[in-house]
């Protein structure tokens, strides 16, 4: 599971089941499908945009709904991993062959069929709830781009706006909630306004979240184009309505 650096796991655990929870290796260890599912939806039911009415607030609520998507799908995937992991393998008689990624619908993957949420949504989530792609597909997707980002740390070290020693320092810091830059702005380490520009940067060096699935086949450029111009015309439905 090298893909995965553990503070996100612990960033990611603290904001669906709570700051004040003692999360360490052993509650990643230990923690289960089920209870990761009933975390996300009390999570879910508190930060939705449609559960409460539109307040001053709705900005940080919309944020952090979204966050808590992402935690939720990071988790996950780290679940199933670590089931793989520790699962013994297969007689080469019982393993399946790996799914054609050009099939309309991957075999064994969840696929969106309820009702279209009314929140802004960014492109993967889009084309998840309009049933293009599976839900493990858009959790590929995220992790392949999380890849593709330099560590934040290593971008405030290299502009000289962060010391190296201060790094072990924010990620030991597990007490205080957020991720890495959050954390270093409540440090004292960064100022806000460097760590917008920080994350600005770190996105703009990651491919379209588009591309991978248009890279592995899973929906044609064409579709994408026309779910990029449809996307765009639904948040903007989604703004005029809260106006």
């Amino acid at each position: 599971m090298e893909q995965y650096r553990e503070n996100d796991l612990v960033d990611a655990c603290r904001l669906l089941f709570g700051a004040h929870t003692g999360v360490n290796r052993d509650f990643l260890k230990y923690m289960q499908p089920d209870g990761l599912r009933r975390a996300y939806r009390s999570r879910a039911r508190e930060y939705h945009p449609d559960v409460a009415p539109a307040t001053a607030d709705q900005a940080r609520r919309n944020e952090l709904f979204r966050r808590s998507v992402e935690a939720y799908e990071l988790l996950t995937v780290y679940l199933q991993q670590r089931r793989v992991t520790v699962a013994p393998p297969r007689p080469k008689s019982q393993r399946f062959s790996r799914p054609n990624p050009c099939q309309n619908r991957t075999a064994n993957e969840r696929y969106y069929s309820g009702l279209f949420p009314s929140v802004e949504l960014k492109i993967g989530l889009f084309l998840y709830y309009r049933g293009h792609i599976s839900y493990q597909a858009l959790v590929r997707s995220l992790l392949w781009q999380r890849e593709q980002r330099p560590p934040l740390g290593e971008l405030a070290c290299k502009w000289g706006w962060l010391k190296e020693e201060a790094i072990p320092v924010i990620l030991k810091a597990t007490f205080i909630p957020g991720f890495f830059g959050e954390r270093a702005v409540k440090m004292g380490f960064l100022k806000e306004q460097q760590l917008r520009v920080l994350l600005f940067h770190q996105r703009s060096l990651h491919q379209p979240i588009g591309r991978y699935f248009v890279t592995n086949g899973l929906i044609t450029e064409d579709l994408l184009r026309r779910s990029l111009r449809e996307c765009a015309i639904h948040n903007g439905k989604v703004c005029e309505g809260r106006s």
